[in-house]
């Protein structure tokens, strides 16, 4: 799952006013629609909001207030959802529940810092998740929360599992002692465990939201060198066979996740230069054919 917060461009009311030629030409002509499986469901957050998108039509689940994105996740079975919120009390974002019809909403952690980013691993047994720029793993049920990343280093709110739910994917920088800000961000995996940490990539810059193939062979992930756009780059799961995806002027393009199938994969699109409101777009799992769906937002689960 790829939820990585870029500032300025989403809050109370993201505008459908397209500014960048590239992604103009990505939209859908008028009375279009994206179809899919009526038994697939892509959640979207809109930096307020956690959205469904079954089949061209959007329905609101869960509503917010603005820049609190919720990181919305299904479990493997398609039954649950995990997300953040800062709930009825206002003080900190922290890790819920609830089926995926948006009932029987339930807070699993009352953490003395905010969490961000849940994922629930393959087998429905753990989720992984965010807080203080570390990563953290507990139960499913909200128990035995305990860290797995290292000290000294500062992890992404982008976790996606592995399928065999033994390890994940996630971002790591060198943390700058001045402004405490992270640099030369890569890609590592971790097991859940915490008893192992390898690195995929080192080519310095910036990378975020890695999203690992539902067959397990490859990691999406988005990428931006020597201050140039955030574009999608595939890898294989061992980090060999670096590709890059997609070649987007003024554009940039992250969170990136897989359709079931592994044919497939959306992801947030925005003009980089006026930063306006990011767009879902769908395009082959080798980033060809990339269409917009009509939807404002970043996608962070597909079921």
């Amino acid at each position: 799952m790829r939820r990585t917060i870029i500032t300025g461009v989403v809050g109370a009311a993201l505008a459908l006013t397209v500014t960048s030629p590239a992604l103009a030409a990505a939209q859908p002509a008028t009375g279009s629609t994206w179809t899919a499986k009526t038994d697939w469901s892509l959640l979207v957050d809109n930096g307020r909001d956690m959205d469904r998108v079954v089949d061209g039509t959007t329905k609101t689940l869960l509503a917010g207030e603005a820049f609190q994105r919720k990181y919305g996740a299904y479990s493997a079975d398609g039954r649950r959802i995990v997300y953040s919120d800062q709930g009825k009390t206002g003080f900190g974002a922290q890790i819920w529940t609830m089926n995926a019809d948006g009932s029987h909403r339930r807070q699993l952690t009352s953490l003395t810092t905010e969490a961000f980013g849940p994922e629930l691993s393959p087998n429905g047994t753990a989720i992984a998740f965010q807080t203080q720029g570390a990563i953290w793993v507990m139960k499913a049920d909200g128990t035995a929360a305990r860290k797995v990343s290292r000290d000294g280093y500062y992890y992404g709110t982008g976790i996606s599992w592995a399928p065999d739910s033994a390890q994940f994917a996630v971002t790591r920088g060198l943390i700058d002692e001045r402004s405490g800000e992270p640099y030369d961000i890569e890609v590592v995996t971790l097991r859940a465990d915490g008893s192992r940490e390898t690195a995929l990539t080192r080519t310095g810059g910036d990378k975020n939201s890695p999203a690992w193939s539902p067959d397990g062979t490859t990691i999406v992930f988005s990428q931006s060198l020597a201050g140039e756009n955030y574009d999608l780059w595939s890898m294989k799961a061992d980090g060999t066979r670096v590709k890059q995806l997609t070649r987007t002027k003024d554009v940039g393009e992250q969170d990136t996740v897989w359709a079931p199938t592994g044919t497939a994969i959306a992801y947030a699109a925005w003009a980089q230069q006026t930063e306006t409101a990011p767009r879902v777009m769908k395009a082959k799992a080798d980033g060809t054919a990339a269409k917009s769906l009509g939807v404002v937002g970043y996608p962070t689960s597909w079921r």
